[in-house]
């Protein structure tokens, strides 16, 4: 090989040398190594339950790079550093999952806490990911995971939140006091409550949340909230939901409370004991449904009727709808329709869908829907041989009266004969 080729050949390695580009990293060419950072997330405890907040340490270690011509990179600095808190099975990021710190210069160490809410079901050890971006040198950046492990358990807390009265009137606003304590030895600051409960039986008046500034140990404050029970909301009984959150000098918590409210004055029109007389109807006759309204609830419904829909190829015998009137509270109702199947009706099972109206203690129209099936067979033979029979009767009965009618004739001319032979 001559000495040109030899040049030629270590100009292309130094090239190549030159221009590796490590994982994740971007920049011009050649890009530097990275600095030789670490991640650590402390082995603290995390509950169940509860947002926990994990401090994350990101410490720069110091980097040498000989790069081109010579020059020594030493003691590059971390900037624009950003951490993301990934999601595993048990664990979730709680709010947006990330935290900025900014620059972190070599030989320099900063802490950030990321929020992770914690699965009840959380085995003992957990791992979750946690991503890293930053740049250095004003030209490179580089992006990272790291995956870190973390101890879930069952703790205590430090708050309880309860709330009163358990009993509420429906149809009228309703005002609840929600008592939070502080159980442990130190002081608590900055305390959110939130509330609320389905939109199906009611809805928050006025404010939804309140922050309590400063709770000692031991102490209890008293949050005050107002809610709007609906008339039809669940008859047995249905939850308001409290969250308070707080910190609680090591970590961010949050406690959850449900509590269960029986609504009181609230309707509920239950069908039962549905009957069809006869079970099954012969297309073309006359049938009845019969079924019991049982208001279930614990207030009673006004002006309630019962109102056949009717489907094709029926039609209502009598009045419909039928008048059912008021049904107090824990008290049942018989309820009878009678329809006429048309003639023409293919056999088969055919839905009637019946529509239960009535007021409520507002006055307001309420409507409650109930399906019956009717099995329809084909007509009933017996009824046409019925028929037939009966115009052969009638049919006999008219020849009897012809035949009388014409003896009753021959024994007047017998008589009107014989008296004529007797004056001669």
């Amino acid at each position: 090989m001559n000495k040109a080729n030899i040049i030629m050949t270590l100009a292309m390695f130094a090239m190549l040398s030159t221009g590796i580009a490590y994982a994740g990293t971007s920049g011009p060419a050649p890009v530097p190594l990275p600095p030789n950072f670490q991640i650590i997330a402390k082995p603290i405890l995390l509950c169940k339950g509860q947002i926990n907040a994990i401090p994350v340490t990101v410490t720069n270690a110091k980097t040498n790079y000989l790069g081109v011509g010579s020059q020594n990179l030493t003691g590059t600095t971390m900037q624009g550093v950003t951490l993301g808190l990934g999601s595993s099975k048990y664990l979730a990021p709680a709010g947006n999952g990330t935290a900025y710190i900014g620059s972190v210069p070599n030989l320099d160490s900063a802490t950030v806490y990321l929020d992770v809410f914690v699965n009840e079901s959380a085995p003992l050890i957990n791992t979750v990911p946690i991503s890293i971006s930053y740049y250095y040198l004003q030209l490179y950046s580089d992006s990272e995971v790291r995956n870190v492990s973390l101890i879930a358990v069952q703790c205590p807390s430090q708050l309880t939140v309860n709330m009163t009265p358990k009993t509420l009137t429906s149809g009228e606003i309703q005002n609840l006091t929600i008592r939070i304590k502080n159980n442990g030895n130190s002081s608590l600051s900055n305390i959110n409550v939130h509330w609320s409960l389905p939109p199906i039986d009611g809805a928050v008046v006025g404010a939804d949340e309140q922050n309590i500034a400063f709770l000692g140990a031991g102490n209890e404050s008293k949050v005050k909230a107002s809610i709007f029970v609906s008339r039809n909301a669940s008859i047995e009984s249905f939850p308001v939901n409290i969250t308070a959150t707080f910190y609680s000098g090591t970590q961010l918590e949050q406690v959850l409370n449900s509590t269960s409210i029986i609504p009181t004055g609230a309707i509920n029109l239950l069908p039962s004991g549905v009957t069809l007389s006869p079970s099954t109807v012969p297309s073309g006759s006359i049938f009845s449904i019969s079924f019991v309204l049982t208001d279930i609830g614990t207030s009673g419904a006004s002006a309630a009727s019962a109102y056949v829909t009717m489907p094709k190829g029926f039609s209502s015998y009598g009045a419909n709808p039928v008048y059912i009137g008021d049904i107090a509270a824990d008290t049942q109702s018989p309820v009878t329709v009678t329809l006429t199947s048309n003639s023409t009706l293919k056999p088969g099972v055919y839905g009637i869908p019946i529509k239960i109206n009535y007021l409520n203690g507002l006055r307001q129209n309420q409507t409650e829907m109930m399906n019956v099936s009717v099995n329809i067979t084909a007509p009933n033979a017996n009824l046409s041989t019925g028929r037939y029979s009966q115009q052969k009767s009638s049919g006999g009965s008219g020849i009897l009266t012809l035949i009388l009618f014409i003896a009753f004739v021959a024994a007047a001319y017998l008589y009107y004969k014989e008296r004529k032979k007797s004056k001669k």
